[in-house]
């Protein structure tokens, strides 16, 4: 029994260990695909990037539920989020900037990250700090109630 506890003890350790290590691993290819953005790294870059294998690193990937492709489209799902806070940027200047060819590439992607366009997504961020920035944001507004009746 004593035995069974240590050995669950150690197990449940190298567990913990090897989840940290994989976060670890996880940010350090992020860190990696959102550097090399607008270049669209390969999985072999970023295998070398981490000082592994290719077939390693999809092992990697694979025991945190994700694959390079998946990573790769949430670190353009983010900086696309961040990007579009700058109204000085362009969609086709963002679109360039993750690494897309068409501007409609992107807007697709958006579509599916998001659920709405790129355009909608700022309009509604734009509505939104507008909105906090107005001196009444935190009190109700009135409504313009028409009635027609017949008198």
């Amino acid at each position: 029994m004593k035995n069974q506890s240590v050995t669950d003890s150690r197990q449940t350790s190298c567990h913990s260990k090897r989840h940290a290590a994989s976060h670890a691993m996880l940010h350090k290819l992020s860190q990696f695909i959102m550097q090399q953005l607008p270049r669209v790294p390969r999985l072999s870059d970023a295998a070398s990037a981490l000082n592994m294998s290719c077939r390693t690193l999809q092992r990697e990937l694979r025991c945190t539920d994700s694959s390079f492709r998946q990573l790769l489209a949430d670190c353009r799902h983010t900086l696309a989020q961040q990007y579009l806070q700058d109204a000085s940027l362009s969609l086709q200047q963002i679109a360039f900037q993750l690494g897309f060819e068409e501007q409609s590439s992107f807007q697709k992607a958006f579509k599916s990250w998001q659920g709405c366009s790129p355009g909608i997504f700022r309009q509604r961020r734009e509505m939104m700090a507008v909105s906090r920035s107005h001196p009444l944001s935190g009190f109700s507004r009135p409504v313009l109630q028409v009635n027609y009746g017949t008198n």
